[in-house]
């Protein structure tokens, strides 16, 4: 006989073979399922059709001209919309018709018929689609003054986007394997409804810790290593500064080191007192530019602290104008806006900006939203301090600007529109997002019957919505404004930049600038479709700021009869008309200059 020690060791020996045996047993039946779900299932026939309709609708355009990855998210993920629909309605059609008692057969000796029919029609409108896509997507290169892309890319997108949208099916039909593993696990054990229930838990969690892994721990961490990187990186390219009133140079407070890459650039780039002098045709003086970026070391009160100093110790108070500026998430700031301001003060002019991330936009604003609006808000009211305390006759005109997510932090230092109004003489927003709240005020207040391009508030008297240079003048319909008071804002926005118009709800509404079909470089052929346009406009935002300037997210020339304008040296109404020609002739000089020291993308 066996000892109480052996017979509880045999029978434990017994119970875990039992287990594996029945693991095995049910790992088996349900890996047989697993592979038919995954890989041997065919196409659910609703699904395929969902798919190939959402498909069709992809190839339609948006704000942009298309590169190869671009087709391929546009169809991937409409392709993945339109076959989840596809099942859905699919089901709900069976179980309407089961409620029912509806039959639909058809004759054995029509089926064959009525699959060549089907499959030749879906050929047909496949070819048609695709071919109209392209053709569109040669017209809207020709609306933002694009050559044309090659037949090849669009070839290659599409072959990208089907391989993605059936890599997306066999996720979901893995995912699907693994719930049927959990319930072959749990069902000799569970009741029926807690095993459907506890599979479906585990089943998500599974999911969500893969995902993790994925996501966070890999490709997340990845891209903040990177930006890390970049940002540390000092490129022979861009020279130290040898003036005293950069950021960086000689006597400088902060280091050269310390400015991070983006502040670096700003600080090293624009024109000098010479060239702005032969430009403008007058005595110029240095511009003053300064910088600071945050770093582990030093928080953003710190930072703005930092920048206060420099302003001292450039003398930045004594200049006529002072032009606060709100970065992108990785610090950067648009070199035409800041020449602009420098060559139409001849140079009396001091422009300050702060890093207070060096993340991509996008990525900044997933991770850390409030940190573009803490900074918008800590340099205006530390700047506003340091203006208090001087004599009123000696403080600079005090002006604020951003581009993009800048526009959106910058934003953040004013509660409502008058605030703003009243504590700044003049503001420049550029390509602002539509998630910005005081935008979304404006915008309730704006002018019935405005377009929603280019809203009308309050007549233009302080703020104008400017899509190109002549809306500065007259209305997007051509109207007069009010007249121009001070001070003056001026939201400068193209009907083709993605990231001024997209929002969450492109996912289940049609916006007001769409349903309009009014934006000048637009094609009025774009159509909205839930889902669909939604990645669509996602899909255009990355490569935004590569096409030519005055459409989507770049702004270049256009900065100077803006800033003049906010500067009230637009000559608005100024005299006669070789007066006006001059003021003309006289702006287009200043682009020119910029052009040959600003790099071109």
């Amino acid at each position: 006989m066996r000892s109480g020690p052996a017979r509880s060791l045999f029978s434990l020996t017994r119970l875990a073979g039992g287990a594996r045996a029945m693991l095995r047993s049910a790992t088996r039946g349900t890996g047989q399922r697993a592979r038919r779900v995954a890989v041997a299932a065919p196409l659910d026939t609703g699904g395929f059709l969902g798919a190939s309709v959402a498909a069709w609708i992809s190839t339609s355009p948006s704000l942009l001209p298309r590169t190869w990855w671009m087709w391929g998210v546009n169809i991937g993920l409409s392709e993945v919309y339109g076959y989840a629909s596809g099942v859905l309605a699919r089901k709900l059609v069976r179980r309407i018709a089961s409620e029912i008692g509806l039959q639909v057969q058809i004759a054995p000796d029509h089926r064959v018929r009525a699959r060549w029919a089907g499959a030749a029609a879906l050929v047909g409108i496949s070819s048609y689609s695709w071919v109209r896509g392209v053709r569109r997507q040669r017209e809207i290169s020709h609306r933002v003054q694009q050559e044309p892309k090659s037949l090849a890319t669009h070839v290659v997108g599409s072959a990208a986007g089907l391989g993605a949208s059936l890599g997306a099916l066999v996720l979901a039909r893995s995912v699907i394997a693994t719930a049927h593993l959990y319930r072959a696990m749990l069902r000799p054990y569970l009741p029926p409804r807690t095993v459907r229930v506890l599979s479906l838990l585990l089943t998500a969690a599974t999911v969500a810790v893969v995902t993790d892994r994925l996501l966070r721990g890999r490709v997340l961490e990845n891209m903040l290593e990177r930006a890390e990187a970049a940002n540390l990186l000092i490129s022979p390219d861009v020279p130290r500064p040898t003036s005293p009133l950069r950021s960086g140079g000689p006597q400088s407070l902060e280091t050269w080191q310390s400015l991070g890459a983006p502040g670096r650039k700003i600080v090293s780039g624009g024109a000098d007192r010479r060239l702005i002098t032969r430009t403008v045709g007058r005595e110029a003086l240095e511009p003053i530019r300064v910088y600071a970026a945050k770093s582990a070391s030093r928080s953003l009160e710190d930072t703005t602290a930092a920048l206060i100093a420099e302003l001292d110790r450039t003398g930045a108070w004594d200049r006529e104008v002072l032009v606060l500026f709100t970065g992108t998430g990785t610090g950067w700031l648009q070199e035409w806006s800041l020449s602009a301001i420098e060559f139409l003060t001849a140079g009396n002019c001091a422009t300050a900006s702060i890093q207070y991330s060096f993340y991509p936009s996008p990525l900044t604003y997933l991770v850390d939203r409030r940190s573009p609006q803490r900074a918008g808000r800590l340099l205006l009211d530390a700047v506003r301090r340091r203006l208090a305390e001087l004599p009123a006759d000696r403080r600079p005109a005090l002006y604020v600007a951003g581009e993009s997510l800048g526009s959106y932090g910058g934003q953040a230092a004013f509660r409502d529109v008058p605030e703003m109004l009243s504590t700044i003489d003049g503001a420049v927003w550029t390509g602002t997002p539509s998630i910005t709240p005081l935008w979304q005020q404006l915008t309730a207040h704006s002018r019935p019957g405005s377009p929603a391009v280019a809203p009308i508030i309050d007549s233009g008297r302080n703020i104008r919505v400017v899509t190109r240079p002549r809306d500065l003048v007259r209305n997007y319909w051509g109207g007069l404004y009010a007249p121009w008071e001070h001070p003056r804002v001026v939201y400068a926005q193209h009907p083709s930049d993605p990231v001024v118009w997209m929002d969450l709800s492109l996912l289940w509404r049609e916006p007001a600038w769409l349903r309009e079909r009014v934006g000048h470089d637009v094609t009025p052929a774009m159509r909205w479709f839930p889902w669909i346009t939604f990645w669509q406009i996602a899909a255009d935002m990355p490569l935004s700021i590569k096409v030519r300037g005055g459409h989507g997210h770049s702004y270049h020339e256009e900065m100077v009869p803006i800033w003049a304008a906010v500067l009230g040296q637009d000559g608005a109404g100024a005299g006669t008309e070789a007066q006006q020609m001059a003021q003309r002739r006289w702006l287009r000089a200043i682009v020119d200059a910029i052009r040959e020291i600003t790099p071109q993308p």
